[in-house]
């Protein structure tokens, strides 16, 4: 259990964030997709033609990705963390270190979170589409599927 509990919590951590933010980062989408009008009025417009849980389109494919990312990303800075104490002898250290623990934790997060971010940003983006581009993704593992076959 202690090797597996900062993944675990990293990963329970970026999840209960995700389902929180998730519908802030859906108008987010929409306005860098070129929606016009501010992100309340995004918001608005969203709940008004497609209901309320369109705020939550590709929650699936966020807790994936907070799976992924999050759970690798900062088990990786703990298991690096402990080694790198143990061979200082418990001493603190040097912000350099933190650094590259940092940029090596960060940067293996993202290789493997990427496919599941990927995915989010084509659910979140595909009803922007006009109607006869739309691949109308529905689920994380579908549109991960449907993605990797059809491109």
């Amino acid at each position: 259990w202690k090797a597996a509990k900062p993944f675990f919590n990293g990963g329970l951590s970026g999840m209960a964030a995700t389902c929180v933010i998730q519908p802030i980062d859906m108008v987010k989408v929409r306005l860098q997709l070129g929606e016009t009008g501010g992100p309340i009025a995004v918001a608005s417009k969203m709940i008004k033609n497609e209901g309320f849980l369109s705020l939550y389109k590709g929650l699936d494919a966020g807790l994936v990705r907070q799976a992924t990312y999050t759970t690798s990303r900062l088990g990786i800075f703990q298991t690096l963390n402990s080694k790198a104490l143990e061979m200082n002898n418990n001493q603190p250290l040097p912000l350099s270190v933190k650094a590259l623990m940092g940029l090596t934790a960060g940067g293996l997060g993202a290789l493997i979170g990427t496919p599941a971010d990927l995915t989010l940003i084509r659910i979140q983006a595909d009803t922007t589409l006009p109607a006869e581009q739309q691949k109308k993704l529905q689920r994380c593992f579908d549109a991960f599927m449907r993605i990797t076959k059809e491109e």
